[in-house]
């Protein structure tokens, strides 16, 4: 079988097996972790235009110092709102957890949704209304209403 996989693949497997015991041993402390999402306010809806894959995930990383790791360890977490940013924009935490907790993490934030209230603190949308074109507009346009 070894021969069947490269060297390269086996340590690479073995790799993320030490991660995942050194980081694991948190979980004889706690069930799960509570970490921000991001590490920065989100950024605008243009932040990612015109940005090639490595400028991309390199922004994402700086953004997310906590939630790209997990990711790595193949863990699963869960974002739940938190709030708003002073300009109004959504901000999250995530639970974090050890390999098969997702029905826990699931749980834990379905409470944590009722418990805060978030349905009714739902942010303004930022985005413009589109304008419903007007009859008069449509036959200008040489369309039938």
């Amino acid at each position: 079988m070894g021969r069947l996989l490269s060297e390269n693949v086996l340590r690479k497997a073995r790799t993320r097996e030490a991660a995942q015991r050194r980081v694991g041993w948190i979980f004889n402390l706690a069930d799960v972790i509570l970490a921000p999402t991001t590490a920065l306010p989100p950024p605008t809806v243009h932040h990612f235009d015109n940005r090639g894959g490595l400028s991309t995930d390199r922004a994402m990383i700086r953004a997310c110092p906590a939630t790209w790791p997990w990711n790595l360890l193949g863990w699963p977490s869960i974002n739940i709102p938190a709030g708003f940013t002073s300009d109004g924009l959504p901000i999250g935490v995530q639970l974090m957890g050890p390999a098969n907790s997702e029905p826990l993490l699931i749980s834990l934030a379905a409470e944590l949704e009722a418990v805060s209230g978030w349905v009714t603190k739902q942010p303004e949308p930022w985005w413009k209304e589109p304008i419903e074109e007007t009859e008069t507009d449509q036959l200008a346009q040489g369309h039938r209403a």
